[in-house]
């Protein structure tokens, strides 16, 4: 569904993305976790076509998108649903009206019609009724199901995550990861989650991909993860201050690290 290969992003001389390689899987949920500036934000902007690669290429659903044109990169993201880490709902628009917008924008679709599937797709978040409230009428949870219900109006082959759990109490957390679950194996889709809550990773991920300094450290299920070997990677899902990255860290070496990006 969605191939990578030889990725490179530099900005400044600097490797944000250094030689990514990766396969994500038709159907499956697709987790890329790893510590700040590791480069999984940067990864997802190319995925969705908002930044360019220096180098490599990536095919969604068998066609390339790197250098693609403009009305060519839009025929593709219909293809694909975004779930934002704010929700980035319209404030003056109805939960009803922001789940309908890509289906007014990308559909020719009667008004009746459009009615209809918002409903289908609010129930499938479990918001039924909830078409004429306002965005601040409701919870952030509530926000973020309505993001994903805008997100798969246009039935989507691949829905992209962006912190889906950021801002969210625990229970609410699990319930947003419980419905991503539940759509991706209802609908069949492909799931890519961008996230740094390693119990929402265990919970949902089909696959665990972990970046650092922009490459790719390990790849596995949830189990192999967990018994990795790497200390970084332990670190990383202990949460323990010192390890592999130090607590405490000079100037120099911060430098130094840059640099072996």
């Amino acid at each position: 569904m969605i191939e990578i290969k030889n990725l490179v992003k530099t900005f400044d001389d600097r490797s944000v993305l250094d030689g990514i390689n990766l396969e994500i899987p038709e159907g499956e949920i697709t987790v890329i976790m790893g510590g700040s500036g590791c480069g999984k934000s940067t990864l997802l902007r190319h995925l969705v076509g908002l930044l360019t690669p220096t180098e490599g290429s990536i095919m969604i659903d068998g066609e390339n998108i790197v250098g693609i044109s403009e009305n060519g990169m839009n025929c593709v993201r219909r293809k694909f649903g975004m779930l934002f880490q704010g929700a980035a709902l319209f404030n003056s628009l109805t939960v009803g009206e922001n789940v309908a917008l890509p289906l007014r924008e990308h559909t020719d679709l009667k008004d009746t019609i459009i009615q209809i599937i918002v409903k289908v797709k609010l129930e499938l978040v479990g918001l039924t009724g909830f078409e004429h409230f306002m965005p601040h009428q409701i919870s952030g949870g509530m926000k973020k199901r309505v993001a994903l219900a805008r997100a798969i109006a246009l039935d989507p082959k691949i829905v992209f995550y962006d912190e889906p759990g950021a801002g969210l109490d625990p229970i609410t957390a699990a319930m947003i990861d419980q419905l991503i679950l539940d759509l991706s194996r209802k609908l069949r889709i492909t799931s890519v989650v961008v996230t740094h809550e390693m119990k929402s990773a265990f919970r949902i991920a089909d696959k665990i991909v972990i970046l650092r300094k922009g490459k790719i450290l390990e790849t596995g299920t949830g189990a192999q993860i967990q018994n990795s070997k790497n200390s970084y990677v332990q670190q990383f899902i202990s949460g323990e201050p010192d390890g592999a990255i130090p607590l405490m860290q000079t100037s120099e070496a911060y430098l130094k690290g840059l640099l072996e990006t």
